[in-house]
């Protein structure tokens, strides 16, 4: 009989320095406000770019955490510069990271460490030759919400640079929990 055990989806996500976080999360805040939209806060979910998505078995998850926590010890903190605004489809506003070699190697790093033993999540959308790095600040917004929100989201100040010195391990379905932070280095 094949293995029927529910598959949990658990995301890698960077993070940028307090200062910024603290930015980003004012923004989503008067997005959600503006919009009547407040699945991020809410969800109590923190600035982040998400380096991948993965699945696995509640059973896995210690083993997956232990690489986490190895593959955080041999990255080094780094600098990312936010530099515009985007858009998935209409529904999702992010910032825009530049698209460097310190987001690239990270994300191709991971996954070459992580595939090995896990299966990818979220359709592949952060699989290194598709990925599209931001860090969101409104989800599942409709048409009418939008053209609001991207006004809001345009009074941020930018470039916004930044410093990421930690990677976090999220579980994100069925529910959203932090599991744990671990620095670069």
């Amino acid at each position: 009989m094949p293995n029927t055990k529910p598959q949990i989806t658990y995301a890698v996500s960077l993070h940028p320095s307090k200062e910024a976080e603290e930015i980003i999360a004012s923004a989503v805040k008067a997005l959600a406000d503006a919009s009547g939209n407040d699945f991020i806060v809410k969800s109590r979910i923190p600035p982040h770019i998400t380096l991948g998505a993965f699945h696995a078995t509640k059973e896995k998850e210690a083993r997956l955490l232990e690489l986490v926590k190895d593959f955080s010890r041999m990255q080094r903190p780094g600098k990312i510069q936010f530099t515009g605004i985007g858009s998935f489809k209409k529904k999702v506003i992010f910032l825009k990271p530049q698209k460097d070699r310190f987001l690239t190697k990270m994300n191709a790093e991971l996954h070459k460490m992580l595939l090995k033993e896990f299966e990818r999540a979220e359709n592949g959308y952060y699989l290194p030759e598709i990925w599209v790095p931001h860090t969101a600040l409104a989800t599942r917004i409709n048409q009418a919400q939008f053209a609001q929100a991207v006004k809001i989201a345009e009074q941020i100040k930018l470039p916004l640079e930044t410093e990421a010195k930690e990677i976090t391990l999220y579980q994100c379905h069925p529910s959203f929990a932090e599991l744990k932070r671990f620095p670069l280095g």
